[in-house]
């Protein structure tokens, strides 16, 4: 099994990752350092998925409510998955178990998510907006 490397990151940059309709920002500096991230590696995506299942299982609103725990969930995301940017737990059927929450992953654009970041820094980014320019759900 490959060892964990991180990506090449520039001093100062931020990570901007998309968590249903929410940017966090990810400090890299605070990402799992190589100790910690060895001992992550054994989590498959799987995994991480299924922890991202039940956090939203409990609540939907786990990534406006608790943040940290989000932002924890996004890092383990990025480790498995450096390229990707964006999840989304979204409920696919009523009654609230782990088996009603399901996830995507996606890979979005630098300069999208710094634009939608900015939106959302002014008030102007809902889940609306962002479930039709991101994950199309409703969209169609």
């Amino acid at each position: 099994m490959a060892k964990y490397q991180p990506l090449p990151l520039a001093k100062g940059v931020i990570l901007y990752f998309l968590l249903n309709d929410l940017i966090l920002e990810l400090d890299p500096t605070r990402m799992l350092h190589p100790l910690e991230a060895d001992r992550f590696s054994a989590l498959s995506l799987d995994y991480i998925a299924q922890l991202g299942k039940e956090m939203f299982a409990e609540d939907t609103q786990a990534h406006r409510r608790n943040p940290e725990r989000a932002r924890r969930l996004a890092y383990l995301i990025n480790l498995k998955m450096p390229r990707i940017n964006a999840a989304q737990f979204f409920i696919v059927a009523p009654g609230g178990g782990i088996e009603t929450v399901d996830a995507s992953f996606k890979s979005l654009n630098d300069l999208a998510m710094a634009a939608m970041y900015e939106q959302q820094m002014r008030g102007q980014l809902d889940a609306t907006k962002v479930d039709y320019e991101v994950w199309r759900r409703m969209a169609a």
